[in-house]
């Protein structure tokens, strides 16, 4: 019984780490019960597997919008042999358009965009009713092909009615990209759509700055960037998912911003960047996520080197700066192995502790 107990105080006192991850406290809080239910003799072990499965499957209904994940239709061997192919499928493109681009005309070109759109997006929707991670992966991948043809029509339809209008191309791309990744996304796990929906966004903000002749100054278009990044990470905390992508774009984001930042404005840019970065490790750590950890700390050794080399003179100072920075990525290393290790062990399934519990404890 001391091994189920250990594992019940270890998920009680990482509560307050996933108060703030709401993605992942509903199987949490279930676990937790049925282990309770289990140890005090409520229910039999193989009970609480199916009962953790069926909640499993109602979390992922209600968190995600998606069908629960049972079984593996494809090995990581096969899916990587359906990249391949779709590499090899790509260049062959390229090199063909390459050789016809001219001779298509515009007509051709937003035909064979939106030819490779309408193939890529189909084939995504096929391959992910299997419902399986791997399948879900690939078709996601398709769906960002179909992207890329969507862009290439969007912009040859634009050049053509807009006269060789960069600012209009670009904003025009973007919206295409941005209203199309955001109906993929749904706000659902799908990283590589609300990547793209976050590069529509970006694109659509700089073409419209164009078009509408905005003189943004680098200090404002920094700024901007900054705020944005931490908008992105404020709400990865609460609802956007994926939230650790959405952390992972808000930690980089806001980084790039003070980066920027600190050249026209070295104070205001390194004061950012030093409470970004801190910022970034403190949320990592509370959220033991590994990637955050990482991240924040090599932003912290940048910027504390920046503050030195920029306001201090001393060669002795900045050494010591270089080790102090130096040393804070080693411990956050140090850490992030330590929160994988943790991860690891908690997330035991709860019917499987409870087996190797009965065999090894007299209750």
């Amino acid at each position: 019984m001391s091994g189920v107990a250990e594992v019940i105080r270890q998920r009680t006192s990482n509560d307050r780490h996933r108060a703030t991850t709401r993605w992942n406290e509903p199987a949490d809080e279930w676990r937790l019960k049925v282990q309770q239910w289990v140890d005090a003799g409520v229910v039999t072990p193989s009970q609480a597997r199916e009962i953790v499965t069926i909640e499993d499957r109602d979390v992922a209904r209600s968190v995600t919008g998606a069908r629960p994940v049972d079984r593996a239709t494809l090995t990581p061997l096969v899916e990587w042999a359906y990249y391949l192919g779709l590499l090899v499928v790509v260049v062959g493109t390229a090199v063909i358009a390459e050789h016809n681009w001219r001779p298509l005309g515009p007509t051709g070109h937003v035909g064979l965009g939106l030819t490779i759109g309408a193939v890529a997006l189909s084939a995504g929707v096929i391959v992910r009713h299997a419902d399986d991670v791997r399948t879900q992966r690939l078709g996601n991948v398709l769906w960002l092909f179909a992207t890329g043809g969507v862009a290439i029509a969007t912009g040859s339809l634009t050049q053509r009615l807009g006269h060789h209008n960069g600012g209009l191309s670009l904003f025009s791309v973007g919206l295409a990209v941005l209203l199309m990744n955001v109906v993929l996304w749904r706000n659902q796990e799908r990283p590589l759509q609300f990547l793209s929906a976050i590069i529509g966004l970006a694109l659509t903000v700089s073409g419209f700055g164009i078009v509408g002749h905005l003189r943004a100054t680098p200090s404002e278009v920094a700024l901007l960037v900054w705020c944005s990044a931490v908008a992105i990470g404020l709400m990865s905390l609460q609802m956007l998912r994926p939230a650790l992508t959405g952390l992972v774009v808000a930690e980089v984001g806001s980084l790039v911003g003070a980066v920027a930042l600190s050249f026209p404005n070295h104070l205001a840019g390194v004061a950012l960047g030093v409470a970004s970065t801190s910022a970034a490790v403190a949320v990592g750590l509370a959220l033991e996520r590994a990637v955050i950890i990482v991240v924040g700390a090599v932003g912290f050794f940048m910027f504390d080197i920046r503050v030195f080399t920029l306001y201090v003179r001393s060669e002795g100072i900045v050494i010591a700066a270089f080790v102090t920075g130096l040393a804070v990525v080693l411990v956050a290393l140090w850490r992030a192995a330590r929160v994988d290790a943790l991860v690891r062990r908690t997330d035991t399934p709860v019917a499987t502790v409870s087996v190797m519990a009965e065999c090894n404890d007299s209750w």
